[in-house]
């Protein structure tokens, strides 16, 4: 099992690396680009320049979500992710279409050449760099839960697929006809917009207060009929605040159970389901068994407690 701290410094170190390692790769591949002449090379390097942007977004919408909840905003501040993942795909969208645009313009354009074989090493060596990097910010994202950081890996590995299609582009231009390069930065622009697009829609559904898939809240039901005491899950509720959950779960109990006794059954499924560190908030709400005709003793516990 990983270290929850190596974890958490790791999740601090990706945008950074990301954004650095991102700017590095957009100019070298823009200069080997011009150099040798690539469109599809120099859309790739516009896709990595949109990379730096979306990373410092990322870098920015970590550190804003990571603030403890106060007066102000008493959830905390975790949507800031989702507004930083949102940010990062428009960006990208906008320059999809801007590659898009001009592949087509080349295209139809008169003088087309074939690049030079300089073009592409740069684009190997991209492929190479942005999959390493997907790889281990998928790694620290999935670790942490955290959207932001698995968007930036996204970035990363949409980077890898249009610089393997430079490849291919730039392989037919020299040996076959130099249409098949603006033609592979079409084909970069068109990967790049329907990726954005679908991502762009995760990160409405967080901003909307989307909830754990059906079958994974199933098992926070089943975490909680573990405990002793516990007779009925009566509901369970989940929304996305950031890289966790917030959790409402309603249990039931036997009817002439005293209130002192129920506080302690709800604190034991609270510090059940806060094992998992996706869950960073729990509420639980103490209900008496109903569906047998028995009315609450006096002294049981009331409906809709909250633990």
């Amino acid at each position: 099992m990983p270290d929850p701290e190596v974890c958490k410094r790791c999740s601090r170190a990706v945008p950074w690396l990301s954004l650095w390692g991102n700017l590095g790769m957009a100019l070298y591949k823009l200069v080997v680009g011009m150099i040798g002449g690539s469109a599809a090379l120099v859309a790739d390097s516009m896709h990595s320049f949109a990379d730096v942007v979306g990373s410092t977004g990322i870098l920015v919408a970590t550190r804003v979500s990571s603030r403890n909840p106060n007066n102000e905003f008493p959830y905390g501040m975790g949507k800031a992710e989702f507004i930083g993942a949102a940010f990062v795909y428009t960006v990208l969208l906008f320059f999809a279409g801007g590659i898009v645009y001009h592949s087509i313009v080349a295209m139809l354009g008169p003088g087309l050449e074939a690049p030079g074989f300089v073009t592409l090493l740069g684009a190997v060596v991209s492929v190479f760099y942005n999959y390493l990097m997907y790889k281990y910010a998928t790694c620290v994202g999935m670790r942490n839960h955290s959207p932001a950081i698995l968007a930036d890996a996204f970035e990363n590995r949409a980077d890898a697929i249009s610089s393997a299609a430079c490849i291919f582009g730039i392989l037919g231009a020299i040996y076959i006809n130099p249409i098949c390069d603006p033609i592979a930065a079409l084909i970069v622009g068109i990967i790049i917009f329907w990726n954005c697009q679908e991502q762009l829609r995760e990160a409405a559904t967080g901003l909307m207060d989307g909830g754990l898939p059906a079958d994974e809240a199933v098992l926070l039901e089943r975490l909680a009929l573990r405990s002793d005491g516990v007779v009925d899950v009566d509901a369970v509720r989940t929304r996305r605040t950031g890289a966790g959950y917030w959790v409402d779960l309603s249990i039931r109990v036997d009817p002439e159970l005293p209130v002192a006794q129920s506080d302690p059954i709800a604190a034991a499924v609270r510090d059940e389901i806060k094992k998992y560190p996706q869950f960073h908030h729990v509420e639980v709400f103490v209900l008496p068994r109903v569906g047998d005709g028995t009315m609450p003793a006096e002294g049981a516990a009331p409906a809709a407690a909250p633990a």
